[in-house]
Order: structure tokens, then sequence, then C-alpha cells
């Protein structure tokens, strides 16, 4: 089997607990990892503003993967490895697609976030992630070639799966369609993607695609999962992102991130460890 050499993990419902913590076990499950010179990076949504606390606190180095592999960055540098933005032309169509849908949008930067309607089911998506706000613009068109990583409209849960089937129905496959928490729908330029950004990355390291694994529990995580050379989904995680991963995490084990490395890397991250921290209340 080919040696895995650099782990990228989904943040929210994967790195982190639900009170958007870093748990012991997690803890040492990554500092394991680094210890053994794998190199861990993050692939998220969020902007990188909103990982930064997270990179810190695990001294996590170099570029990590954010807005949905729209931008691969180094967040203490700043240096770019990767970056994808939208032309004017393509703000204008997808502007002309949420207003047709009648839904609030967003445009999404490295720095922030613009929308036409700050309402309360808006300002939500934010409060969780230490993100910035967004700044209200009545009309978008007016930053039309402000160059935006990705264009976001709220839906709800309710209305999220119909939003996405009337969107393909209009652009077809002309941009990448995803989400991070399935109540919002986000569009990114064609073929990004959280495994289009991994491979940059890998790239840029020196590593082969076989020999990245990857963890993930959203449908933003799908392509990173089936095209890592080893994966894991959580367990929490819908049937499609479970059915895109070699390996589920099982109901024996704790449904975290210190799991899913342990069953990526046995030899490095034993999972009676693990369990011993489990049980010592840490």
């Amino acid at each position: 089997m080919t040696a895995l050499r650099l782990l990228v993990c989904d943040l929210d419902g994967t790195l982190l607990e639900a009170d958007n913590t870093i748990s012991t076990r997690t803890h040492a499950a990554v500092d394991a990892l680094r210890g053994a010179g794998v190199r861990v990076a993050i692939a998220t949504g969020r902007i990188p503003r909103g990982i930064r606390r997270v990179v810190e606190e695990l001294a996590l180095d170099g570029p990590q993967v954010t807005m949905h592999g729209g931008l691969v960055i180094d967040v203490t540098s700043g240096e770019h490895v990767y970056s994808a933005t939208f032309a004017p032309e393509a703000v204008d169509e997808l502007l002309s697609l949420t207003a047709g849908l009648d839904l609030p949008t967003l445009l999404c930067y490295p720095h922030g976030f613009r929308t036409n309607v700050l309402s309360q089911e808006v300002i939500d998506l934010f409060v969780p992630y230490n993100e910035p706000l967004p700044e209200l613009v009545t009309d978008l068109r007016v930053l039309r070639e402000s160059a935006p990583h990705k264009v976001a409209a709220w839906t709800g849960h309710d209305a999220y799966e119909a939003v996405v089937a009337r969107a393909r129905e209009r652009i077809g496959d002309r941009y990448t369609i995803t989400s991070g928490d399935n109540r919002s729908i986000e569009f990114l330029p064609h073929g990004v993607n959280k495994a289009h950004a991994t491979t940059e990355l890998a790239r840029w390291l020196g590593v082969e695609l076989g020999e990245v694994a990857a963890i993930g529990d959203g449908t933003n995580d799908i392509e990173l999962l089936s095209a890592a050379g080893r994966s894991v989904a959580m367990r929490h995680a819908r049937p499609e992102v479970r059915a895109a991963a070699d390996l589920a995490i099982p109901v024996e084990l704790p449904d975290d991130a210190a799991s899913a490395i342990g069953l990526l890397f046995p030899d490095l991250v034993p999972a009676d460890a693990l369990l011993d921290l489990e049980a010592a209340g840490r």
C-alpha cells in the first residue's frame, strides 16, 4: 500500500466538535501525525480568517484549502498556491440566476462578503464560523468586476434540494455547485472543488494524489473523498458522502476526526491509544 504523506481534513463537523473546539483526542492524533512527518492541512468552505485560530492551535504550517477549494493559501504569510475567481460575465449570469430564484445572495472574497439582503437567516450563516458579517450592497451588479471566489445564496434546509435542482437545470455544469451546510447553495468556477485544490496543494508539496488521505462529512467533500488515495467519511455524513469514501467510521468508534485518523494511520495513531484518552475523560 502506498504510504500516506498528506492528510487533508474537513473542518466543521469533522476536525471540530459541535462547540467549535478541538478535542484532546483529535489534537493528540494530529500531533502524532505531524511528529511522524505527515503533513496536515484543512479543507474548508471558510475564508482564511475563519480558520486562523485552528491553524494556530494545531500549529499547522503551510497552505490550507479554503473557500471550498477556490483559494489555497498560507493563512499566516498570505502566500497563494492556487486561486480561482469569477469573471464579470460569470458574476452577471449567477446574479441573474439567484435573482430569478428570489434568493438572498452573497459575493464571497478572501477578506469577507457582500450581500444584497442582510436578513437574520443570512447572519446566522456566519455566526458559528468566526467570519465577519457581510456588508450590505443593495445592487450586487456594481461588483461584477470584483473577482469573487464564490457566489452563494441562502436557501434554508427545506428548499435546498429543490434550489439545487433548479440551478442545475439553468446552468448545467458550467459552474461547480456545492454546499457546506445544505442550507445555502454555493457556486464556484467550473471544475473548482476541494479535490482540485488538494491536487494543486499536493503538487506544490511534491506529493502524489495517491499519497493523500482525506476525511470529510459534507457534500462539498465528495470529490475530495473520491480522489484521495485513502479516505474516511464521518458516520453522521449523508449517504452519498459515505459512499464516496473508502471507509466510514464504524459504530464502535467515536464519530470524530481522531477515529478517522486512527483508521487511516493505524501504525501511527493506534485506535486503542485514542480510546484510552476517551476513557480518561480527555
